[in-house]
């Protein structure tokens, strides 16, 4: 294939790798392969311009994208309804996409994956038209988000480290808002600590990403806003991803779905990072609407 490399060193793991091997290292695996490679290492503050200039020409077939889930969720979004494939370096924090399609977390390791991988296809929903690929939120996640942006951190660590200090600030002062939804198989309204939709479902996993992404729906999360404890316990399973387990949360599967939001003001966020708030919105899934690259023994197709 002819293949079309952007690292973002701004990434976690790039911030402390030495770029250029990193690039000599890629196009040696990509070349040894029997790929046409070549490969261009940008700054955080570059990649959105570079991702879109280089997805909207033409002469190759795939992008490999290095980064954090931002970068990933950037660069997802504007190859979704392409025919162009996908494939992830992961060099972020959590790197929830890449175990999502199984590809290992070693930049090294996730490198010779993608050489020698296969094309598949995987779920994409949309907000009001918007692309993305884990999930949109309001309530206590999106406020534990926008409580982290105000900390600084450098580093996997110290992200991790200001999650942490950010949660126990959100659990200080619990969010309640006030939804109302409607979708084929539920409707209704009430006041809610956390409103979440994902992409697929996202049980039973700590690092929350999904395990199905080509399961074809979207999965609403409601947390009912309550006691101070029901809502820690709440927190409590989020973070051991047993959320599904919890007696205070309704989940609801669908395959479009409407919210609208009456409370002002409220913390909201799409693939990890805080966005300007959404009053209506429309949410679909778009089934294998995204082609990808994953491993040669993946179970996607």
């Amino acid at each position: 294939m002819r293949l079309k490399g952007i690292f973002n060193r701004d990434g976690g793991t790039f911030k402390t790798t030495d770029m250029d091997a990193f690039s000599g290292l890629a196009s040696n695996i990509f070349r040894d392969a029997g790929h046409d490679f070549d490969c261009a290492v940008v700054r955080g503050s570059e990649i959105a311009t570079t991702i879109r200039q280089t997805v909207d020409t033409a002469g190759f077939d795939g992008l490999i994208v290095g980064g954090g889930d931002g970068s990933i969720s950037l660069a997802a979004g504007c190859m979704y309804g392409t025919d162009k494939l996908l494939g992830v370096v992961p060099a972020g924090t959590m790197n929830l996409f890449a175990r999502s399609l199984g590809l290992p977390v070693d930049i090294g390791d996730a490198l010779r994956a993608l050489a020698s991988g296969k094309p598949a296809h995987v779920d994409v929903p949309t907000m009001n038209g918007r692309p993305f690929i884990h999930q949109f939120s309001s309530g206590l996640h999106a406020t534990m988000i926008r409580n982290r942006e105000k900390l600084e951190y450098d580093s996997r660590l110290g992200k991790i480290s200001a999650s942490t200090r950010a949660w126990i600030d959100t659990l200080r002062a619990i969010p309640e808002i006030s939804v109302s939804y409607e979708c084929a198989e539920a409707s209704g309204e009430g006041a809610f600590a956390l409103v979440g939709v994902a992409n697929n479902r996202i049980h039973g996993s700590p690092a929350l990403f999904t395990d199905r992404p080509q399961g074809g729906k979207l999965v609403l999360y409601l947390l009912k806003a309550g006691e101070f404890d029901s809502v820690l316990g709440f927190a409590l399973d989020y973070l051991g991803g047993q959320i599904e387990n919890n007696e205070n949360v309704r989940v609801i599967e669908t395959e479009k779905l409407t919210l609208d939001f009456h409370t002002a003001d409220i913390a909201q966020s799409f693939d990890g990072d805080p966005i300007e708030e959404v009053r209506h919105a429309v949410l679909e899934q778009h089934p294998r609407s995204l082609p990808v690259i994953v491993p040669a023994d993946s179970r996607l197709e």
